[in-house]
């Protein structure tokens, strides 16, 4: 029998922002236990005093001017998904009103750090959410909108508190995925061991490219209004290219080698000796050093046989010399792709157990957005049983944390949704 064909039909553009700011970016969010809030929330001066101190240690958590005074103005309903939990209202000097959320509850009162702390753990790994509800309750779509709101915060602000942990140099590169029986794009781009910017889009074209790229763009500008990173790896994807020099002009586009490597290898895999000569190549320590060998590589091969596809790489290979060598001007920067790949195989087995992407643009891209929020924040594997000197990649890209539990410090850095002041939504 022929499969039904599929009639569901979704929006595969990009909605405009919103006019308003996101919901839950009037939320500060300060580390606090359970415990601790049942031992001081109700006490005003307790409060107070957890306040002043959090506003003295991490005061990008906090909105600006808040150290021009604020006063507390009551509490808000008592949750119905909660019971117990109220938010507490304060009142900024200039008259703003802000919410103040203890980290141990998750945004939209949708449960705790202690409930949601290891299913969410397995969702970052890929694992689905029919999975996590035979495993820990609720429904399929619970698990989906839980990682869904995540991702409605800004995904550099609340990686990066700190501006000055802004990276130089990025990676980017596009997925390709199943979207309801279609192909989409997922543009990802990686940066500081961090996973930057994850956007959806219909097209690999300029346009389209331009628009997702944006998206990272904006957000890192709201961290910092003059960020201009010095280089992005790119695979050589000429849309690619054109949407990081038009949002960032003085960007250098630094050519992928390890692509060009491939293309070489996956036609002549048992030619090891070809192989260790390209990787030679690559290890030159200056532009002048790289030259001189590849050139040592184009006479070298010169006097071998190869069959016309081995050929016509190799001449792709060293006929972007001078691509390869924009390197060189800029140490530290991603000479390969490896910064994004490795985060795009976790991106190919979540879109392996979700069977691709089957909503709108706008709620497949929260999925995304979540679910590299989680990545980012996710505790490190441990080895042979010694401590690590950083706990998650947004610990060590930032140099600090503000709790020991990685859920804690994922909530309490979604303070504010990540954003300076309270910006349109995003998507």
């Amino acid at each position: 029998m022929d499969a039904r064909p599929k009639t569901r039909r979704v929006n595969r553009e990009r909605n405009a922002p919103a006019p308003q700011p996101p919901r839950g970016a009037k939320q500060i969010v300060i580390p606090m236990t359970r415990q601790q809030y049942d031992e001081i929330w109700h006490d005003a001066e307790r409060t107070r005093a957890a306040v002043a101190g959090w506003a003295r240690s991490a005061p990008e958590l906090f909105p600006p001017g808040f150290d021009r005074g604020y006063r507390l103005h009551g509490f808000g309903r008592p949750s119905r998904k909660l019971p117990g939990i109220k938010l507490r209202k304060l009142l900024t000097a200039d008259g703003a009103s802000y919410w103040l959320r203890p980290s141990f509850v998750a945004g939209s009162m949708t449960g705790t750090v202690e409930e949601l702390a290891y299913p969410l753990l397995l969702a970052a790994h890929g694992v689905p959410p029919w999975l996590l509800t035979i495993g820990f309750g609720h429904s399929a779509m619970y698990w989906h909108r839980v990682v869904e709101r995540l991702g409605r915060s800004s995904l550099v602000g609340a990686t990066i508190r700190d501006p000055a942990r802004l990276p130089a140099h990025l990676a980017a590169d596009e997925h390709h995925a199943d979207w309801v029986g279609q192909k989409g794009y997922v543009a990802t781009t990686v940066g500081g061991g961090c996973i930057l910017g994850v956007a959806l889009t219909a097209s690999a074209d300029d346009v389209h490219l331009r628009e997702a790229y944006g998206v990272f763009a904006a957000e890192a500008r709201d961290v910092d209004p003059e960020y201009a990173p010095a280089t992005v790896n790119t695979d050589g994807w000429a849309a690619t290219r054109n949407a990081f020099q038009a949002l960032f002009p003085a960007i250098a586009v630094v050519l992928c080698f390890l692509h060009g490597f491939l293309k070489v290898r996956d036609r002549c895999r048992k030619a090891r000796e070809l192989h260790r000569r390209v990787w030679e190549v690559y290890r030159a320590a200056t532009a002048a050093e790289f030259r001189r060998l590849m050139g040592e590589l184009q006479r070298w091969c010169a006097t071998q046989t190869w069959t016309a596809a081995v050929g016509a790489m190799l001449e792709k290979l060293w006929g972007k010399t001078e691509a390869y060598v924009v390197a060189s001007d800029h140490p530290g920067c991603q000479r390969t792709s490896n910064a994004v790949d490795r985060p795009r195989n976790r991106l190919c087995r979540l879109m392996d157990a979700g069977r691709g992407l089957h909503g709108h643009q706008g709620s497949s891209e929260l999925r995304l957005r979540g679910w590299a929020l989680l990545m980012n924040f996710r505790p490190y594997a441990r080895r042979c049983n010694r401590p690590r000197s950083h706990d998650s990649p947004a610990h060590r890209l930032n140099g600090k944390r503000y709790h020991e539990h990685w859920l804690h410090n994922l909530m309490a850095s979604t303070s504010l949704m990540g954003f300076r002041n309270p910006k349109p939504a995003i998507g």
